[in-house]
């Protein structure tokens, strides 16, 4: 097996379809799909295996252990030299295969570093950024830029495509059972690189549609849990890359994204949320942002849910203006130039029987 791909399945029965369509339109040999059933009280995994008939496909049901103890599954029970992630309701682009075949047996990197699209049912594919200065050769410099100087989010784990004996060798697994698991996750990838002298290459083109603002997915909905995870992740790191400016300034960031949700929560949740808060908020000032700094100042309830209000009418109001020139200018919908019909939404799933083996 050259490459093992695995695709978390939680409740994605009428999203799945996508991914497993746009695998199939472009497998090879030497191509191993690894399924894991996290818990799911819907029919996520006879759907997608009924589009990967006559592949190669190692199907797992567990517990639900969130999506860190899927991929940790995953990553187990794969046997490809190379590992890569595909969310149950995203897609890969046309193609994808060939580009990350061709970089991995041209350069056998310990990672290869991607990007993605963006995807809506209204919008289509909207194009990524374009990232215009070249990836530095010092280590960690290399290790600044990837979490600085990109568009989309450096912790996605599908941007990563990994070396599996190069996970296993440094333990880089997943956090089970806690939201917001992809930062410490991708952070352990990256210092193993930097600090083992590992080898990433970059893909010069996206490879993967990021079905952005799905309904019901764990970034569109509001949790308690997640803003609770994620500042106490962000507190523990902070502690190791105190000596890291730019690694500091970058995880203070990714806390202060999510203050704007603070004001849609019941007063009993708030509390809990601004105690997680309180504990980050002292390390605000050194992130070096103007706004960061007033936050950091912000003990009081009243005050940070003040803020919140403000930052949440602006969020929306942006939102709103995308909208409207979105409306006004027409669809970015970019054309896909082959299997387009995996963005074709249809009414009625057939779940047919497979001859592949089902794991628990």
């Amino acid at each position: 097996m050259k490459l093992s791909i695995i695709i978390p399945l939680y409740n994605v029965q009428d999203y799945v379809f996508r991914a497993a369509k746009s695998i199939a339109h472009q497998a090879f040999d030497g191509l191993e799909i690894i399924l894991v059933d996290d818990g799911s009280y819907d029919n996520s995994l006879d759907t997608c295996m009924s589009y990967l008939e006559g592949l190669e496909v190692v199907a797992v049901r567990q517990k639900n252990a969130g999506p860190g103890g899927a991929r940790n599954t995953g990553i187990i029970n794969a046997s490809g030299e190379y590992i890569m992630f595909l969310d149950g309701d995203d897609f890969l682009l046309p193609n994808a295969f060939d580009r990350i075949l061709t970089m991995l047996n041209k350069d056998a990197p310990d990672v290869l570093f991607g990007r993605y699209h963006l995807w809506t049912e209204k919008k289509g594919l909207t194009s990524a950024k374009k990232v215009n200065t070249p990836p530095p050769d010092d280590p960690k410099s290399r290790t600044e830029y990837i979490l600085c100087n990109q568009p989309e989010a450096a912790w996605c784990p599908i941007r990563y495509i990994c070396k599996r004996e190069f996970l296993l060798e440094h333990l880089i697994f997943f956090e089970t059972d806690v939201l917001c698991e992809d930062v410490k996750w991708s952070l352990d990838l990256l210092m193993a690189v930097e600090n083992n002298n590992g080898k990433i290459s970059f893909l010069p083109e996206p490879f993967y549609a990021y079905f952005y603002r799905r309904p019901g997915s764990t970034m569109t909905t509001h949790s308690v849990k997640r803003l609770v995870d994620l500042n106490n992740v962000v507190l523990r790191l902070l502690e190791v890359y105190k000596e890291r400016p730019l690694i500091y300034r970058v995880l203070v960031s990714e806390s202060f994204f999510y203050v704007n949700e603070y004001c849609l929560f019941a007063r009993a949740d708030r509390k809990r949320i601004h105690e997680a808060y309180r504990n980050v908020l002292p390390a605000y000032h050194r992130s070096g942002f103007f706004v960061h700094r007033i936050a950091g100042k912000l003990q009081n309830k009243f005050m940070f849910y003040l803020m919140s209000v403000g930052l949440y009418s602006i969020k929306m109001l942006r939102r709103g203006v995308i909208h409207l020139r979105w409306r006004l200018k027409g669809s970015p919908r970019m054309e896909v130039p082959s299997h387009n019909n995996i963005i074709v939404e249809i009414s009625h799933v057939e779940t047919q029987p497979t001859n592949h083996k089902v794991g628990v």
